[in-house]
């Protein structure tokens, strides 16, 4: 993951110490790739539902492939020529030397399952989505989420009369199967309530789709380069990859 203060970028290793050791000859290539999904609804299922005067629509996200790079510092031992062209030596006790390595990634983007749930309220109420359930489920399994994946929905409100979008969120592209059937589940979503306000009608809403995966291949340059850095810079890297997993 990338730190937004380039310290180990080639310019500024150069400029920090003036021990850079550029590349030899071109960078490596290797072929990156990832898993797109292509979704779309089943012939007995309706994008749009109406029940109880409450509309609800689903609308599966669209995947793109997005290059991103990984970030190594790696502790190496210089060879004769970078120990001889390294900074003074009262400088190296609080430096390391590193091999640093800009690993490409080709992600999904988004890179979970996401659907656009679009609500129309017809009802002269307002609408809230406090105690329905959400579940998905991919290829024959419930999948486990959160409620946080699906908190959109169940705080959403709906005045009256008016259309507002949410967004609901399943397991990572990764995880899923290359080929299979999505189920979304709303259950107990409210449409009609006494003048006291009790709950007298509930609506259950259910989609399917179906969706394959597409393995998308690009060809990409591995960066590497060597040089002293900052042991204080090395562990800011450090904590910053491993609150960005």
């Amino acid at each position: 993951m990338k730190l937004p203060i380039l310290i180990f970028t080639v310019p500024i290793l150069a400029a920090m110490t003036g021990c850079e050791t550029p590349p030899q000859g071109p960078q490596p290539t290797t072929l990156i790739s990832c898993r797109l999904p292509t979704i779309a609804p089943l012939p007995e299922t309706k994008p749009s539902q109406e029940k109880g005067g409450l509309e609800i629509t689903i609308v599966p996200a669209n995947y793109k492939a997005v290059r991103q790079e990984k970030h190594v510092i790696t502790p190496t031992e210089p060879n004769f020529g970078e120990a001889l062209l390294g900074p003074p030596q009262d400088q190296r006790a609080t430096m390391t030397f590193v091999e640093e390595k800009f690993i490409p990634q080709l992600k999904s983007q988004p890179n979970r399952l996401q659907f656009a749930v679009r609500i129309n309220n017809k009802l002269s109420r307002v609408f809230r989505g406090q105690g329905s359930v959400v579940q998905i489920n991919v290829a024959g399994k419930l999948m486990p989420i959160n409620r946080s994946d699906y908190a959109e929905f169940v705080e959403g409100i709906v005045p009256p009369r008016n259309e507002t979008e949410l967004k609901i969120y399943g397991p990572a592209v990764d995880d899923i199967p290359e080929k299979g059937t999505i189920g979304i589940f709303l259950y107990d979503v409210v449409t009609a309530t006494d003048t006291a306000g009790n709950v007298t009608e509930k609506q259950n809403y259910e989609w399917y789709f179906a969706y394959e995966t597409q393995l998308a291949q690009e060809s990409a340059e591995l960066r590497v380069t060597r040089g002293w850095a900052e042991n204080s810079a090395i562990q800011r890297l450090k904590m910053q990859n491993s609150q960005g997993r």
